[in-house]
């Protein structure tokens, strides 16, 4: 199939037979011009009776006739405009687009033989009604002898069609493969998170609190003045130590986020993001949130978390404006700095990192929305995520 989408006839050139089917349509004509004097001189000739008297004028079999070719004629002008009009609207687009003007012709002057069947009711024109069965006869020989020519390349492209169509399967399959290694990657990731959380809290933080324990106790046994300054300089650092040790392990899987939900780790969380970095946090949410699916709170709080994080690190702004509501069973979360906007990172244009992908793959598991938008003058990210399932609606909540 490879070779036959390679083997693909560039389709917008003249194939090579229409060149016969015009010197067919030419030797067609040139039998015809024997007629064309007599057709000429005689056009109006009256020397003839009308098809109406051929029908003894019988209403109902002229009725017959005249409805009838009339309702041939209008459909074949109509054909005839909708294809024209289509190859001017997709003459990029299109392969074989002198094709359907062939055919449009083709058609146009056959209702214009039935409109003559028409005329020869009353009017004996039987010369002009025979050099428009002529002109029709030229555009079927041309349309009759061309048309084959393209099957060849007619079934080159369906071909290739069928090749395309099944390389977008492929890519929709692997697509969905990604998708779900990804989220299988974040839940691995969510529980790793947790394991090292929980031994930073009950490993290291145990070992650093009994590591104080016997240096409180050797402060107080101290008699040296120096072994003093020493042990309580010693002291100080392993307080920071723990500190920073259990802001790491709250920041890995926050408690606060399992036991009270996200009406208390939103707030913790931003009070200490002020107090790490200096940017003041606007924060309003409602005065009550209530609990939401365990996935739902997790994948609120890291949005918050990737998006106060990327403030930290490039926009340079000086605060952080928090939104957060429910409405109509979704959870909408807007996070907006006042800084350069994402068009440039340090002088270079900005490129979504492995935080930002993993936040809209995120919100896209819970089937929500991601959108953000970038001036210079600050970026806005919002997040909107079903709260609940069908079983379980949330309710809606003002912010305060």
């Amino acid at each position: 199939m490879d070779s036959a989408a390679a083997s693909v006839p560039n389709w917008r050139s003249t194939p090579r037979l229409v060149l016969s089917a015009s010197a067919a349509a030419v030797i067609v004509s040139l039998a015809a011009i024997a007629f064309i004097p007599a057709a000429l001189q005689n056009i109006g000739s009256s020397k003839f009776l009308p098809h109406v008297s051929c029908y003894l004028y019988n209403k109902q079999l002229v009725a017959l006739h005249l409805g009838s070719d009339a309702a041939i004629w209008l459909a074949y002008l109509a054909i005839s405009c909708t294809l024209v009009y289509l190859v001017w609207r997709t003459r990029r687009e299109v392969p074989f687009s002198w094709m359907f003007l062939a055919f449009g012709t083709f058609i146009v002057a056959c209702g214009f033989t039935h409109f003559m069947e028409i005329v020869v009711l009353w009017h004996p024109l039987y010369w002009l009604a025979g050099d428009v069965k002529l002109v029709t006869a030229v555009a079927s020989v041309v349309t009759a002898i061309a048309l084959p020519s393209l099957i060849p390349q007619v079934r080159t492209m369906i071909v290739s069609a069928h090749v395309s169509e099944e390389r977008r399967q492929q890519l929709e399959k692997a697509n969905q493969e990604l998708q779900q290694i990804s989220s299988r990657i974040m839940s691995v990731q969510d529980i790793e998170r947790r394991r090292i959380a929980r031994e930073l809290h009950d490993g290291v933080g145990q070992y650093l609190a009994a590591i104080k324990m016997s240096c409180d106790v050797a402060l107080q046994s101290a008699t040296n003045p120096e072994e003093s300054v020493a042990l309580q300089d010693a002291l100080s650092v392993l307080e920071r130590c723990t500190s920073d040790v259990r802001t790491m392990s709250h920041l890995l899987h926050p408690p606060l986020l399992e036991e009270m939900g996200l009406a208390s780790a939103i707030p913790w969380y931003v009070e200490g993001f002020t107090v790490r970095s200096g940017i003041e946090a606007d924060l309003r949410m409602p005065g009550h949130l209530p609990r939401l699916p365990s996935l739902v709170e997790l994948t609120v709080f890291r949005v918050l978390q990737e998006s106060l994080t990327n403030i930290l690190r490039h926009s340079g702004s000086k605060i952080a404006i928090i939104r957060v509501a429910l409405n109509d069973g979704m959870i909408d979360i807007a996070v907006e700095d006042r800084g350069k906007g994402l068009d440039s990172v340090d002088g270079e244009p900005f490129k979504s990192g492995v935080g930002m992908a993993s936040m809209r793959e995120r919100v896209r598991e819970q089937g929500g929305e991601l959108r953000i938008h970038s001036t210079k003058s600050g970026t806005l990210l919002r997040a909107v995520i079903p709260c609940a399932r069908e079983e379980d609606k949330c309710p809606s909540g003002s912010l305060s």
